[in-house]
């Protein structure tokens, strides 16, 4: 199983902007994409990504509809007071990411 690990709302060091848009539009291309991966995990500010008012909620759900896992730190989100706002995928723990990522074929990190 291919796993997607999202830990960061945005891609790259650069401009914020541009990031944003980037991270948006590759999750519009993965929920796109004829391969799906197993899992998409989120972590750190990446749990925005799947809280009311993210712009990529429909896309994230597309992924979810298409039965690929989206998982998203509970410590990342209680950290960053968006618990009560999750909006897609279930709350996930770092135990669980752990073993995510070691059945996994091949982890690919976007952030």
């Amino acid at each position: 199983m291919k796993v997607v690990f999202v830990n960061s709302d945005s891609i790259g060091d650069g401009d914020r902007e541009l990031g944003t848009r980037l991270m948006q539009s590759f999750l519009y291309s993965l929920a796109r994409a004829e391969a799906k991966p197993g899992a998409v995990l989120f972590m750190n500010s990446g749990v925005r990504l799947t809280c009311e008012g993210s712009g990529a909620l429909a896309d994230i759900r597309l992924l979810a509809d298409d039965g690929v896992t989206i998982k998203s730190c509970g410590t990342c989100l209680d950290y960053h007071k968006l618990t009560d706002t999750l909006a897609v995928g279930e709350v996930g723990d770092m135990n669980g990411t752990a073993r995510t990522f070691m059945a996994a074929s091949d982890v690919v990190s976007i952030g």
